[in-house]
């Protein structure tokens, strides 16, 4: 029903893969609805370096021709066959009933299926018929190309991640980001790794760019990083969004990593109209 985009101005660390993952991860823990996560890279980086999707070796024989992910997804359009009545079978299952990854295109190959804005559009229009969220991780870097100018044209929000670097922060707001060109679409900003005793804080900012828009924090945390690495987002922040124990936290402390997390999701389906409901367990039932 509705497409959510991730990006960041800053290439490399920039946290928007990440965010990606967790928000969607988050999303299907607590909340009714089919998701797809997706990105528009190669196997194996973005999103999927955090998740439990295997990496084979360039000598594998099932590298000859690739059963799931953009590469299918490429052929049926190219033969007329995509439907919302098929798309699933060619995503990787993550959360059951809930959340499925569109992997990346292939790295191995002669000539690998490229992405172009017409198949970013036919797989976006056929997502949002099946699935009732579709997020999908831009990549990092100022410079847009005709696919993620295609993916942003189709999103109903934009999720921008940016960290407390002052050079990064005076570089995204004094020059013409290609989200200037989407006047309309809503944006939502995402401060992340964030040092809640740094002078360069979320006041601060506001104060110094004269930003009044949507503008959320998320701190550093050393067990999500550690889970990444370990391929253990999808564990990780189950028992960290679903524990609960965030919300005892004492007057004045810092917002935790997992609140913080639960509290950008809820703010991007709210900004994204979206209509998925709360399961049982979040309301405390």
């Amino acid at each position: 029903m509705s497409t959510i985009l991730f990006w960041s101005p800053i290439k490399g660390a920039s946290g928007s893969s990440s965010l990606a993952a967790a928000i969607a991860i988050t999303i299907g823990n607590l909340y009714r609805g089919r998701l797809l996560l997706t990105h528009l890279g190669r196997r194996y980086t973005g999103i999927e370096s955090g998740l439990p999707i295997q990496e084979y070796g360039m000598d594998d024989p099932t590298l000859q021709l690739q059963e799931g992910g953009w590469d299918a997804a490429a052929r049926l359009v190219l033969r007329g066959t995509l439907s919302k009545e098929n798309i699933r079978n060619y995503t990787t299952p993550v959360l059951e009933h809930t959340l499925d990854v569109l992997e990346g295109t292939s790295t191995f190959g002669a000539a690998p299926p490229l992405l172009s804005p017409g198949l970013v559009r036919a797989v976006i229009d056929t997502a949002n018929q099946y699935y009732d969220l579709t997020l999908i991780d831009a990549g990092s870097g100022a410079g847009w190309g005709a696919v993620q100018h295609e993916a942003c044209a189709r999103a109903k929000l934009a999720v921008l991640s940016l960290t407390q670097n002052m050079r990064e922060l005076d570089a995204y707001f004094e020059s013409v980001s290609p989200l200037s060109t989407y006047s309309s679409l809503p944006l939502l900003i995402v401060l992340g790794k964030y040092d809640v005793h740094s002078q360069v804080n979320e006041t601060n900012i506001r104060r110094r760019y004269g930003y009044k828009g949507a503008l959320y924090t998320v701190p550093y945390s050393t067990g999500f990083m550690d889970a990444w690495n370990r391929r253990d987002v999808i564990g990780h922040v189950q028992r960290e969004v679903r524990s609960g124990k965030e919300q005892h936290r004492k007057l004045f402390m810092p917002v935790g990593w997992a609140q913080s997390i639960r509290h950008i999701s809820k703010a991007i389906l709210e900004a994204a109209e979206s209509d998925l409901r709360l399961k049982a367990l979040e309301r405390g039932a």
